[in-house]
């Protein structure tokens, strides 16, 4: 007795269906990483908002932990000619023990202390007592303003935080 031995022939390849989903998940993958990269300015405020309100924290917990000397920390904000910020931390009786410079492109988004828009080449400097207090005792407002907005808040007991609202 002989078995019918039908032979069944395997297609080899993708069909045209799979192949355009393919295509259609890289290119959405494809947009979405774009997306990312062309709207990296939207970043940089947030960025820098960060890297502030950290710089901030760090002053007030380094004047807190060297009490015992009276010399203030301070906390310059600059932006320099080639559109960078830089947020610089120094000890006013050792400016080489802490050589902390945090830097990132303004990428189009302005800086404002107070009300007043900080331009290439001008800085801002705030200091804090060996009780951690703001040296001037008063309450400051910085604005990171571009295409997404954000506010730090450095009160006179010199504390650093982000507002929704205005500062007090």
């Amino acid at each position: 007795m002989k078995l019918n031995n039908s032979t069944t022939q395997k297609s080899s390849g993708f069909t045209l269906i799979e192949l355009v989903m393919v295509i259609m998940l890289i290119g959405i993958l494809s947009f979405g990483g774009i997306s990312l990269f062309s709207s990296r300015d939207a970043y940089a405020g947030y960025i820098a908002k960060e890297q502030l309100t950290s710089s901030a924290l760090l002053a007030q917990q380094m004047a807190m932990g060297m009490s015992a000397s009276n010399n203030p920390v301070t906390l310059v904000i600059e932006r320099d000619a080639s559109d960078i910020w830089h947020f610089r931390l120094t000890k006013t009786s050792i400016p080489s023990a802490f050589p902390q410079t945090v830097s990132q492109a303004a990428s189009g988004t302005n800086l404002i202390i107070d009300g007043v828009t900080l331009g290439k080449g001008d800085s801002r400097t705030f200091s804090w007592d060996s009780r951690a207090n703001l040296s001037d005792g008063l309450n400051h407002e910085v604005r990171f303003v571009g295409e997404s907005n954000y506010r730090v808040c450095i009160s006179g007991a010199g504390y650093a935080y982000e507002s929704q609202v205005a500062c007090p």
